[in-house]
């Protein structure tokens, strides 16, 4: 009789304490109960557990878990979790209506309503994995990380506390709050110190303005963009990088976007359409003024055309010079200045009819518009021309076209906006 008491009050000593003699020797990674309205002893599919309810306060060393129910499983260490599920480790918070809690891993499982807070950052999906070693987190399905700049969403990411970084993948959407800056793709990878965001996979940024009434949505696409969100608030756009917004168009290979001051900066080959003009360079800065065009700088080999007459296709007006600075109002482009070796080509009508073209040359050349249409030309300094008649250019236009003039056909279309 005896040695069947000591035996049951080892085994409930056991149970009382929350682990089997198994596992105590696993690490010392023992599961404590701090507190429970009531205990119950079971046997399921031969190994101990215990059912506890209301008020459930679980502690393994920093991590604290509360819960309305549990079921733990003695050896195996694994603990059912029901009813407004907490699960605490140093500042990081774990809230679902279920989950488990795998006592050897150190390592929460939630499910449904997930939510995880960290004091700066809010994050919510329907399933989501914590490991307390590694300071890592795992969630998928309908994934969004909410703090005070940005708002992410996903299909799956990983976040890693130690170093303050995350990836996610799927279809990955980032919108900054004060740019009102969204950018999607399938791929992203970011770091908190310093604030850095990278995005692979068909990204695509979209800012929308509704001042005044008028939507004005300016898109970009590219290879990769990255985001820096230090003071300097500058996107990225790398590789294959395409622009519009309103009547602007534009391609590059490179796109530095200062969001603060709304200028555009375009290296690498660009080429920028506004309306029917085609404007090209070594490079090309674009300033906005209430996300609208202020003012285009083009730096060292500047060239803009247009087609002259649609009646004769392979004809062009072209302008060129070192730099040249187009600025725009209200209604549209008023103003093209052209400086430093600056040519220009015309071609002329009458009643219809091709009448030659005139070429000039010097220091400077101004054009003004109005509806769109040039207004006048004002010529400045050195001026030399050249008159050539119709039967010295008819088919031969493209032998006066000026150095590096190439029409182009790529410009970029408006792409679908919305999750991919």
């Amino acid at each position: 009789m005896m040695r069947y008491t000591v035996l049951f009050i080892f085994c409930l000593a056991a149970l009382l304490a929350g682990v089997s003699p198994a596992a105590r020797s696993q690490n010392g990674k023992v599961i404590e109960l701090e507190k429970a309205d009531s205990l119950k002893g079971l046997v399921i599919g031969g190994e101990e557990a215990r059912e506890l309810i209301g008020n459930v306060r679980i502690r393994q060393e920093g991590v604290v878990i509360t819960c309305d129910r549990g079921l733990q499983f003695l050896a195996s260490g694994r603990i059912v979790l029901t009813g407004d599920v907490t699960v605490t480790d140093d500042s990081v918070t774990l809230r679902a209506p279920r989950a488990l809690y795998h006592r050897d891993m150190r390592m929460a499982e939630a499910f449904e309503d997930v939510r995880l807070e960290d004091g700066r950052t809010t994050l919510t999906a329907r399933y989501g994995q914590y490991f307390v070693e590694e300071r890592k987190a795992y969630f998928q399905g309908r994934v969004v990380v909410v703090d005070s700049t940005s708002r992410v969403e996903a299909d799956t990411l990983t976040y890693y506390r130690e170093k303050g970084s995350a990836t996610a993948s799927g279809r990955v959407r980032v919108t900054g709050k004060a740019e009102r800056v969204t950018i999607t793709g399938g791929y992203l990878r970011h770091t908190s110190r310093p604030p850095y965001s990278r995005i692979t996979l068909d990204p695509l940024l979209v800012q929308i303005d509704t001042t005044g009434g008028r939507e004005d949505t300016l898109t970009v696409t590219s290879t990769i963009m990255e985001a820096y969100r230090d003071s300097t608030r500058l996107l990225v756009a790398t590789d294959s990088v395409s622009l519009l917004q309103g009547e602007l168009a534009g391609r590059a290979q490179t796109l530095h976007f200062f969001t603060a001051s709304d200028s555009l900066l375009m290296r690498g080959t660009p080429v920028l359409w506004y309306g029917q003009t085609q404007v090209s360079g070594d490079s090309i800065n674009v300033y906005m003024r209430n996300r609208k065009p202020w003012r285009v700088v083009v730096l060292g080999n500047a060239l803009a055309a247009s087609r002259s007459d649609s009646l004769f296709p392979d004809r062009f007006d072209q302008l060129s010079g070192d730099t040249m600075v187009m600025r725009f109002a209200s209604e549209g482009l008023e103003e093209i200045d052209v400086r430093s070796q600056a040519t220009s080509i015309y071609y002329l009508y009458e009643d219809s009819v091709g009448n030659g073209l005139n070429q000039s040359s010097c220091d400077r050349i101004a054009l003004t518009f109005r509806e769109k249409k040039v207004q006048t030309i004002t010529f400045v300094g050195g001026v030399e021309g050249m008159y050539r008649p119709e039967s010295m250019i008819s088919r031969r236009e493209a032998d006066f076209a000026l150095p590096g003039f190439r029409w182009r056909h790529d410009r970029p279309v408006r792409p679908r906006i919305g999750n991919q």
